[in-house]
């Protein structure tokens, strides 16, 4: 077993609380009853949801780990061994670009930057596949390969621009903390 993973983690900005997690747990099971159409089942969930803490809602309103678990199962091809590596360093490169103690801005600026890095992989995953000779799936026409191609550049050019927004932002915080010292 790798050393690092021998470890406990402790608490990041970036992890879940007990708490939270037990949340989490409650929310879902009433969010089944919802769905399976239970009465009054509805009403609970908003009530519960919006007593919950921030990092609850922050973690029940995901919506960029299911787009990144949508990504990971699209260029994994339904290897579990792909999937679970690819989640395993998403959150090692969440954990070392958030730095300790990240502001909620440099978090939100985080996943910016690690999902971008996702898209981008992906993309360029499925456009490579569209050249290997020994492939015999269906062929997509040149016309679609550009246009995957524009998209690839459009991700790539948002995912640089996350990488130096949070560039930016942390060389106005080293900034500001110098200047509010006392000399």
């Amino acid at each position: 077993m790798p050393e690092a993973n021998a470890k406990a983690k402790p608490l990041g900005a970036l992890e879940l609380s007990q708490g939270a997690r037990g949340r989490l747990a409650e929310l879902r099971a009433i969010s089944e009853e919802a769905e399976a159409g239970e009465p009054n089942a509805r009403k609970r969930l908003r009530r519960l949801v919006r007593s919950s803490s921030p990092e609850v809602i922050a973690e029940a309103s995901d919506m960029a780990g299911r787009t990144a678990w949508m990504l990971i199962k699209t260029i994994s091809a339904g290897e579990p061994l792909m999937q679970e590596a690819l989640q395993e360093r998403m959150h090692q490169m969440r954990a070392e670009i958030a730095g300790e103690n990240p502001t909620p801005l440099e978090v939100l600026l985080t996943e910016r930057v690690v999902s971008g890095w996702l898209l981008v992989e992906v993309l360029e995953g499925l456009i490579s596949a569209q050249y290997q000779r020994d492939v015999k799936a269906h062929r997509v026409p040149p016309g679609h390969i550009i246009l995957q191609s524009r998209i690839l550049e459009s991700a790539t050019r948002r995912y640089l621009a996350a990488v130096r927004e949070l560039a930016r932002v942390r060389k106005l915080q080293a900034w500001g903390r110098r200047r509010s010292r006392p000399e």
